[in-house]
């Protein structure tokens, strides 16, 4: 028997899970709404269906919520439950973070909307995303306290800052000069014996640095 891809099944799965509550496993993911968004936002787009089963209202109430998770200072956050609005003070700014790969879906999620990124603050995104890197070229997930970057030598957030300056950086007005050279550099010394990428020097090459690092 020839299995039959169940279009229709699908659509409704993502409608639910884009409408209402997601499935319990998803529960301990609550801080990463926007990645979630995205893949979900993406599944009903690739099958043809996010405008025909989604309403203009609807699609503006998505596009309202991402910027309620943009960052004051630069980027996004993965979900509305770090911002502490009114009550934001320096010494509870390490709880309310935006996040690189944040920032990367919220860009995303914005353009499978058909939002023209009007409300973006451009300039803060790519001055935050500088902050970001470190002096081997690579760039950590989020700032802590007093600036100190964290994580790094990872090639998925290499290929999101590359992603979020190509989308953000389409004028001088925004401007601001990353250390490609270093990235670059970076991109070449993560590569392996057998010809692949690794996530950083010295690692085991697999697919997901190969198609960071050739994006990128």
């Amino acid at each position: 028997m020839t299995p039959i891809f169940n279009k229709a099944t699908h659509v409704r799965y993502f409608l639910r899970c884009l409408r209402t509550h997601l499935p319990t496993a998803y529960s301990s993911n609550d801080s990463q709404r926007m990645t979630l968004a995205f893949f979900i936002l993406c599944a009903l787009d690739i099958l043809g269906a996010l405008e025909d089963n989604t309403t203009e209202e609807e699609r503006s109430s998505y596009i309202d919520w991402i910027y309620h998770c943009q960052h004051p200072n630069g980027g996004f956050r993965g979900f509305t439950g770090g911002d502490m609005g009114h009550q934001r003070a320096d010494s509870n700014a390490q709880w309310d973070p935006a996040n690189i790969a944040a920032t990367y879906f919220a860009l995303l999620n914005l353009t499978l909307l058909g939002d023209g990124l009007g409300r973006v603050n451009k300039r803060a995104c790519l001055a935050w995303l500088k902050d970001l890197q470190l002096p081997d070229g690579t760039f950590g997930e989020a700032l802590g306290i007093n600036g100190q970057v964290g994580e790094g030598q990872d090639m998925r957030f290499c290929y999101c800052a590359a992603v979020i300056s190509w989308i953000l950086d389409e004028d001088q007005e925004t401007k601001v000069q990353l250390d490609l050279d270093g990235l670059l550099r970076f991109f070449e010394a993560s590569q392996t014996y057998e010809g692949g990428f690794a996530n950083g020097p010295f690692h085991e090459a697999h697919g997901t640095p190969i198609v960071a690092s050739a994006a990128g």
